[in-house]
């Protein structure tokens, strides 16, 4: 595909993928990618995913267990999607979230099995729950969420990164949860811009994954499943959801991403779109794409990280 039969074709599907394009790829009038925006709660996967909430505000009468059919990856997927920010629906999602999984006023922990800490999931709801605007008026709301930041801020590590918890194992999930983390900690940003005082940790925590360019340990990668490129991500980690959160923060264009950037490069097909990475186990509401096959969700970050850093 050339340039413009490769946008005509990511064009030609769910509007989750067109208005995304419309901002990123085309650099089009806000006026025109919002109102496209807008039709995701009533077309497509949003809505199918929308329609399928219980009447509780949960999803799959889950939490979190279940996985990729709880209320917590379905709001995940929401978010990627582009759902427009205030929807009561997945609102109420959070507040569930919150109202059920709050431990300590301070983080989130889902298990029965309250001894067991997870700050990747602590970062994976800030992020959803700022996303999806909690509101920002109303202050209990706000108080709880500067109280997870607060909590996480205490628990990174003095090289920048986060460990999911304290016991034999979690080093082999720092990449992920410093991730999670940092996204949560990105979107609370936008949500509360006056509370800038925590940008220190997310600079340190950045700091923590350009050391190892994103993926590498002595010139090797330190796991080969992150060269792979699924969507969606989910809690794992691989290099282009890294390198599509450095672009999403404004990062300087570091010199230290250039290997993931070159391995995206390579990772572009001869027809000029990237294909999908392997599927993560679990069941899933409907699947969006065939895992091996050309992926408009892969070739749209893939395009919109490259012309960031080409810039």
């Amino acid at each position: 595909m050339n340039p413009d039969t490769t946008i005509q074709w990511l064009l030609d599907s769910d509007p989750a993928i067109r208005w995304q394009v419309q901002r990123d790829l085309l650099g089009a009038d806000e006026s025109v990618w919002a109102q496209e925006r807008q039709r995701l709660p009533s077309e497509g996967w949003c809505a199918r995913l929308l329609g399928l909430q219980d009447a509780d505000g949960l999803w799959n009468r889950s939490l979190y267990n279940g996985k990729w059919l709880s209320t917590t990856y379905t709001l995940y997927l929401l978010k990627i999607l582009g759902l427009p920010p205030d929807n009561r629906q997945a609102a109420a999602g959070c507040e569930r979230l919150l109202e059920s999984g709050l431990y300590q006023d301070r983080e989130i922990r889902f298990s029965r099995n309250q001894a067991v800490q997870d700050l990747g999931v602590t970062g994976l709801v800030l992020s959803l729950c700022c996303c999806h605007g909690l509101d920002r008026r109303r202050t209990a709301g706000s108080k709880t969420l500067r109280a997870i930041v607060e909590y996480l801020a205490d628990q990174q590590n003095p090289d920048g990164s986060w460990l999911p918890y304290r016991s034999e194992g979690a080093a082999d999930y720092k990449f992920e949860t410093t991730l999670l983390i940092l996204e949560g900690m990105l979107q609370y940003r936008k949500r509360f811009p006056e509370h800038l005082i925590y940008i220190d940790l997310e600079t340190r925590g950045q700091e923590f994954l350009l050391k190892h360019h994103l993926y590498l340990r002595e010139g090797k990668p330190i796991k080969a499943q992150w060269t792979s490129f699924s969507f969606p991500a989910y809690w794992f980690y691989d290099v282009l959801t890294a390198l599509d959160y450095f672009r999403s923060c404004s990062k300087i264009k570091d010199s230290r991403l250039l290997a993931g950037i070159n391995l995206v490069q390579e990772k572009r097909s001869t027809e000029g779109a990237w294909k999908s990475g392997r599927k993560h186990s679990g069941k899933t509401w409907f699947d969006m794409e065939k895992p091996r096959q050309p992926s408009r969700w892969n070739t749209l970050r893939a395009l919109r990280v490259l012309g960031w850093w080409n810039g």
